[in-house]
């Protein structure tokens, strides 16, 4: 007969592939996502607490009947604040995290509260009422189940049973994790009070005790724990049987949020090679620079998929010689004689077709227009005419785009982009390079972004904060994202958040705020950079005294900064804010990337303007448009969808931005 534990069946409700990793590994994953990096110690100071009912301290010992409910909290906090005095001697470790040893100790404070109000509530002396109440902890339970491939036997260990005196006894967990895991907690807690049940005969009442750290109590009604079983659970292990069978079937998590935080990320990669965006996609908790399985950095490992691979492009190849057939025979019944001195160049979105005359090129300039005519009218086909330094193109638009995605960008330009903090990748161009920038370059140290709705605006901007991170640790780059639309960046949010210096920003009031905290920081580090008689931020890091931390990147993204000018009260803070951040911020190592679907004269004035000497525009309703976001028209020409042009400080270029 198959076991199972208690514990995989949690991960077989996250992810059915960490369950199925788990045995192939031969132990069950510990994957606690979000959750306290104190649960460990809280569980083993009440297990401590537990095991000495018997023989409590005097001061608890000497309380008899009728004690109010206030001094038996106090008399409970006492014990178990000295428990976390020892703890803390015995684990030093503790007294290095402030913050989180607080949090432990308000837990346990809560804890006490707890079981003050059921003692209070008991006609005995505290002692006595205690030793009945938690009489039962760390308790073995085993028994099996029917599912529809046969009997499992399930095993697990329950946290406590507390058996009130006038109250149904209480299966309980005890849980540090916060509300996004009582799915899970929920089927664990049902799961033990069926396994009690067969075990023990015990009726009990499935409770879960969330201190996080303040104390909510959740108490499952017996019925509808029991339907969960019978309906889900059952079957779900009857599912894990399958999967044990043929590990290969088994599905891909549904959670979105689980595999960029999944330490087996790589290994499922490697069992399960098909793409899977939120685990093959960047950003990704498991692309940043730490320990991979094997002991090397997975920021110079490539990923195990496929995923980061440029893709054979056949169907592009077939269409391109078909166009560039149909462009030589127009020309040729025009007695023009032409011909190709290259391959056409396959971009995403475009065929660029080079063709040159065999005697005068002029011929061809002439044709050209009739030639754009005929394809539209005969074939269907949306071309331009272009004359680049002498040479004659041809542009055509596919009739099938070609999805750009970010990993194979990021391999192809990895060395580049891992060298320093501040890179990014924008796109792919017409002829299959990869579009990239650099914030500490003087001629982009800022970004403007322009598009309509639909553009792609956000995609890109998405892809933009995915590649700045992707190599680097957040101890090297931080971001700041503003979202007043409140939808651009939530997709990313578990993604990026070990990168994020902020929760993100919803608020124009906190946008500001967080503006002039970064004008104040820019003005602190450029003490720094005088002290240490440098220029910039790579050049302090690279010989800052050993005393000193280094300098972290710091780039704030926000989508539809217009939000943040339309009242006087924040309209000339946040434009003063972009002006002196713009003018010298990023030597400082502090970077803004602003975007917006309305970039005309109103929403972009001159002094924002002028400050964000990087610029990228989508496509945009008029050539207006394109001429305040670029001091160029075109934009109003572009397709759309991610289809771009971009001056980085090195001319004009077009590009299509990936997909994240």
């Amino acid at each position: 007969m198959s076991s199972i534990s208690v514990t995989e069946v949690r991960n077989a409700l996250r992810c059915p592939r960490l369950f199925t990793l788990g045995r192939l590994r031969g132990m069950p994953v510990q994957f606690p996502v979000g959750s306290s990096t104190l649960g460990a110690a809280f569980h083993r100071l009440v297990d401590r607490f537990c095991a000495l009912v018997d023989t409590p301290p005097d001061h608890f010992a000497r309380l008899e009947a009728g004690a109010t409910q206030a001094n038996i909290e106090k008399s409970l906090q006492r014990w178990l604040m000295l428990d976390l005095a020892r703890a803390i001697e015995d684990k030093p470790v503790l007294a290095t995290m402030p913050t989180e040893a607080d949090d432990l100790a308000e837990a346990l404070r809560a804890f006490a509260a707890h079981l003050a109000e059921a003692l209070a509530a008991d006609d005995r002396a505290p002692g006595e009422a205690l030793r009945e109440y938690l009489h039962d902890t760390e308790v073995e339970v085993e028994s099996t189940i029917a599912t529809e491939r046969g009997p499992v036997r399930l095993r697990g260990r329950i946290d406590a049973i507390h058996r009130p005196r006038s109250a149904q006894p209480q299966v309980v967990e005890y849980k540090l994790t916060g509300e996004t895991h009582a799915e899970l907690d929920h089927a664990q807690v049902a799961l033990y009070r069926h396994l009690l049940r067969d075990t023990l005969d015990v009726e009990a009442v499935p409770v879960v005790l969330r201190f996080t750290p303040r104390l909510s109590v959740v108490a499952i009604e017996p019925k509808a724990a029991d339907l969960h079983v019978e309906r889900y659970l059952q079957p779900l292990m009857g599912s894990m049987l399958d999967w044990l069978d043929a590990p290969a079937s088994a599905p891909p998590t549904e959670r979105a949020d689980l595999c960029p935080a999944c330490p087996y990320r790589t290994e499922c990669a490697v069992r399960y090679p098909e793409p899977l965006a939120a685990r093959d996609m960047p950003p990704s908790g498991a692309a940043r620079p730490r320990p991979a399985p094997d002991g090397e950095s997975l920021a110079t490992t490539p990923d195990a998929t496929d995923a980061t691979q440029p893709r054979p492009d056949e169907a592009g190849r077939r269409e391109a010689q078909a166009i560039l057939t149909t462009i030589l025979e127009i020309l040729h019944k025009q007695s023009v004689p032409a011909e190709a001195n290259r391959e056409p160049q396959l971009g995403p979105r475009l065929i660029s077709i080079e063709v040159t005359g065999k005697r005068s090129i002029k011929r061809i300039d002439r044709a050209a227009e009739d030639v754009i005519h005929q394809l539209a009218a005969q074939h269907e086909v949306e071309a331009t005419y272009h004359k680049p330094k002498g040479r004659r193109l041809f542009q055509v638009v596919r009739s099938e785009p070609r999805n750009v995605r970010l990993p194979p960008l990021l391999a192809q330009r990895q060395a580049w982009l891992s060298e320093r903090s501040g890179r990014f990748v924008l796109g792919e161009s017409a002829d299959g390079d990869v579009v990239a920038g650099d914030l500490s370059s003087p001629g982009s140290p800022h970004l403007l972004v322009g598009g309509s709705a639909g553009s792609g605006k956000s995609v890109l901007l998405r892809g933009i904060a995915a590649s700045l991170v992707h190599f680097h640790a957040p101890s090297a780059i931080r971001l700041a994202l503003v979202d007043p639309k409140r939808v651009t960046f939530k997709t990313q949010e578990s993604s990026l958040s070990a990168h994020l210096s902020h929760p993100i920003v919803f608020e124009v009031a906190e946008a500001i705020e967080l503006l002039d905290g970064l004008v104040d920081a820019m003005e602190e580090r450029y003490a720094l950079l005088e002290e240490a008689s440098v220029q910039d931020i790579d050049e302090y890091n690279e010989e800052r005294p050993a005393h000193r931390p280094p300098m972290t990147r710091q780039v704030v993204i926000i989508d539809e900064f217009v939000d943040l000018t339309l009242t006087k009260d924040t309209k000339q803070p946040f434009i003063t804010a972009v002006q002196r951040l713009g003018a010298k911020a990023r030597a400082a190592g502090i970077h803004l990337v602003l975007a917006t679907q309305r970039p005309d004269a109103k929403a972009v004035p001159g002094a924002i303007k002028a400050n964000l000497e990087g610029r990228v525009a989508l496509k945009v309703a008029s050539a207006t448009n394109s001429r305040i976001i670029l001091d160029d028209k075109g934009a109003e020409r572009l397709l759309g969808r991610g289809d771009l042009l971009a001056n980085l400080g090195r001319g004009l270029l077009r590009a299509q931005a990936p997909l994240v």
